[in-house]
């Protein structure tokens, strides 16, 4: 599943966040899983969110191919210790784990993204910030490693 679009949202006092309708109607429980796992993101402060066999498909790949030994370790333990399965209740509202909240830094006031296998979560104003540098990037012309 392809994962695009934003949605504003608001994560409430009891660490609750709900999941889009947009990208829960289209969610199939025999490719997706039934819940979905939340990752610390990397270098930012920001969310991961990812379908239950999503993450289980990056979980089964390769990565010595992607990084050396020990940054493919560091990664591993960044990544993996930091994930936790979380399940959607009957509104479809995850709980985010406190110590992931304090972690991110992201505050209340949130922006669920679409980020091609995952939805990505990210304070509004630091979402602001990097679509505002990626548009300015763009008005520079084409990324040359996209050539």
């Amino acid at each position: 599943m392809i994962f695009t679009g934003v949605s504003e949202h608001t994560i409430d006092e009891k660490n609750r966040l709900a999941i889009p309708a947009k990208y829960r109607s289209r969610l199939n429980p025999d490719r997706d899983g039934n819940g979905f796992v939340i990752a610390t993101g990397r270098g930012e402060a920001f969310l991961c969110l990812y379908t239950e066999n999503g993450f289980n498909r990056i979980a089964e790949q390769d990565q010595s191919t992607f990084r050396p030994a020990k940054a493919r370790s560091n990664w591993e333990l960044g990544f993996f210790s930091t994930a936790e399965q979380v399940e959607p209740d009957a509104q479809g509202r995850i709980v985010i784990p406190p110590r992931m909240l304090a972690r991110s830094n992201i505050g209340r006031d949130v922006v669920i993204c679409g980020v091609r296998d995952h939805l990505e979560i990210h304070s509004r104003p630091d979402y602001e910030r990097r679509i505002g540098e990626y548009l300015a990037a763009e008005e520079e012309g084409p990324d040359p490693s996209l050539q």
